[in-house]
């Protein structure tokens, strides 16, 4: 089985509780639990706070409706609650879409309302890094159809070939220090700890590729983070089988990928009904009558379910086929976790039904999987996780 990658999580710019607005505590409830679908369904239905308008275009990456709602209330409420809540809002969505010096901007107004939020401090270096080297841009974008291999997706960087997996799990992508000096690629010492699937804090250096080309698509100023080669997972990796991460990733705009490993971008088809929380993707799926939101990580092995669902179902929980310690690997080894392996899961995604059973992983190309239900959080808000 392929090693998990790990997700590389920037918690801090993930969307905060807010203060303000109690005249709508329904919808400040909503927010407060990141619960957006729910959200979006609300401010649709009828008038909502700017602020709450705002909130679910961030959330379903419509930047600039984002941004023009968020810089009038900004403007107007410059030190209130909702101020720097906008200002994390635009972090996030900026950070996301590869615009690095307008999210350390934002990062820095934030910290001029807030100065003891630590955990927006200690993320600053990254940003900090990455804005001496100009922002993530699209130099060419057409459709393009491409053959995965065991080891990924065929990428170019500066002109040297390779195979790397993508991972919407990971806020920045990733190399070996190895593949670096491969691609001709500056590596930067820069204050940066990341974390990964088991908590744990590893150093880190960046790099950024003057080129990165995935079939047809373009892209110049890629940031990349980079791992010692013998650091795990990636020692147990392939040779340059590494990580595309989510800036590049909703570059492409829409792309899928199908059982005959055929991964094809269209920048026209119709988009997914997919939002973001903070920077990590969040699909709505329907499970025994009621809609929970899951994380779409497709650097992911397993599909994963957190204590809220244990919470929701615990005869599910209860009657589990067997109990077992998980092994979680990250960037900094692994943890057992235990956990109670469900026999079969029945839900649907869209109007699409899935089973989800031991040693079968629908939807992509990974070797089989477990259904696994962790009784410890892997510090994310939503239910479940999975790919």
């Amino acid at each position: 089985m392929r090693s998990i990658v790990a997700c590389l999580v920037l918690l801090a710019l993930t969307p905060g509780r807010l203060a303000a607005d109690n005249d709508r505590p329904d919808l400040k409830a909503l927010y407060d639990a990141h619960r957006w679908f729910e959200l979006r369904e609300s401010v649709v239905k009828g008038t909502a706070p700017v602020f709450y308008q705002a909130a679910a275009a961030c959330a379903f990456n419509d930047l600039p409706r984002c941004e023009k709602k968020l810089a009038h209330l900004i403007k107007s409420a410059a030190r209130t609650d909702d101020a720097i809540e906008a200002h994390r809002l635009l972090a996030a969505s900026y950070f996301r879409q590869g615009k690095y010096r307008e999210a350390l901007t934002h990062v820095d107004a934030l910290l001029a309302l807030r100065p003891q939020d630590s955990d927006v401090r200690d993320d600053r270096p990254v940003l900090a890094a990455l804005h001496n080297f100009g922002d993530q841009r699209v130099v060419r974008r057409a459709s393009s159809s491409l053959q995965l291999q065991d080891a990924g997706l065929p990428i170019v960087i500066n002109g040297v070939p390779g195979t790397y997996w993508f991972d919407t799990g990971a806020d920045l992508s990733a190399l070996s220090e190895s593949d670096a000096k491969r691609f001709g690629l500056r590596i930067v010492n820069a204050p940066i700890k990341e974390g990964d699937v088991t908590g744990a804090q590893v150093d880190s250096r960046i790099t950024v590729a003057d080129e990165l080309s995935i079939g047809s698509v373009q892209l110049s100023h890629v940031a990349f983070l980079v791992f010692s080669d013998d650091q795990p997972p990636f020692d147990q990796l392939p040779a340059g089988s590494r990580v595309i991460g989510l800036p590049v990733l909703l570059a492409l705009q829409r792309f899928v990928w199908r059982a005959d490993k055929k991964f094809e971008i269209d920048p026209k088809s119709s988009p997914a009904n997919l939002c973001f929380n903070g920077h990590s993707p969040i699909v709505q799926v329907q499970f025994e009558n009621r809609y929970l939101a899951l994380t779409l990580d497709t650097g992911s092995t397993n599909t994963d379910l957190y204590p809220p669902f244990a919470e929701l179902f615990p005869e599910l929980i209860r009657t589990a086929s067997k109990t077992d310690s998980y092994k979680m690997e990250g960037l900094d080894g692994a943890k057992n976790m235990n956990a109670a392996i469900l026999s079969s899961l029945h839900m649907s995604i869209g109007a699409f039904p899935v089973i989800l059973s031991p040693g079968k992983c629908p939807a992509h190309a990974h070797d089989g999987s477990q259904q696994v239900f962790s009784r410890e959080s892997r510090h994310r808000p939503p239910a479940a996780t999975g790919t």
